[in-house]
């Protein structure tokens, strides 16, 4: 009788570990192949076939639809140059010059990665539409209050993360990403 209390006692232990350690993997899959430029986060490896399968698993749960190697390159923020989490009660300025893309795309999303609903229907902005300075610079500002220029309205509450989607660059065949210099995003204030 000992002897089959031993057996399941190492069933039981040996299942909750196996079960547990893979939920933490792949909950933490993110951060495998993780490439940081300053509060911007891309995994360049997610949709190629050297992907490992932990980042495969996460992607088939979450449903979410990445872009191809060969499509462009996706950067994620949920902080500020600071690494103060992106807030909606607070004012942020994203500033930076022309990216190595043939187009490029900013957008506010929330938690979640859902497009925030606002009364201007503005979710985001691509490189073709904005106003720019002397050269190829360019702000834009975003906050819960409207402001004149580049504006995308975050949430008056709540953290909000902020997507930017490189179309058609080098960076997916050859370029490298230690050659890139991404938006700072500064905050301003806060209500």
């Amino acid at each position: 009788m000992r002897l089959i209390w031993d057996i399941l006692l190492f069933v039981v232990i040996a299942a909750g570990l196996g079960l547990s350690s893979a939920y933490m993997a792949i909950n933490h899959a993110q951060k495998i192949d993780l490439y940081q430029i300053g509060p911007w986060m891309a995994w360049p490896e997610a949709t190629s076939p050297k992907s490992d399968p932990y980042t495969q698993a996460l992607q088939a749960r979450e449903g979410e639809l990445l872009l191809g190697a060969g499509e462009g390159l996706s950067f994620e923020a949920n902080h500020d140059d600071d690494g103060t989490p992106l807030d909606g009660a607070c004012q942020y300025r994203v500033s930076g010059e022309q990216l190595p893309a043939r187009l490029w795309t900013l957008s506010l999303v929330d938690e979640t990665g859902h497009f925030i609903d606002n009364p201007s229907s503005r979710y985001g902005f691509h490189s073709q539409a904005l106003l720019r300075h002397s050269g190829d610079a360019f702000d834009i500002q975003i906050g819960p209050q409207a402001l004149s220029g580049n504006w995308l309205q975050s949430p008056s509450q709540g953290k909000f993360r902020l997507l930017l989607r490189l179309y058609d660059t080098p960076l997916t065949s050859g370029g490298t990403l230690a050659d890139i210099t991404l938006p700072s995003i500064r905050w301003e204030s806060c209500r």
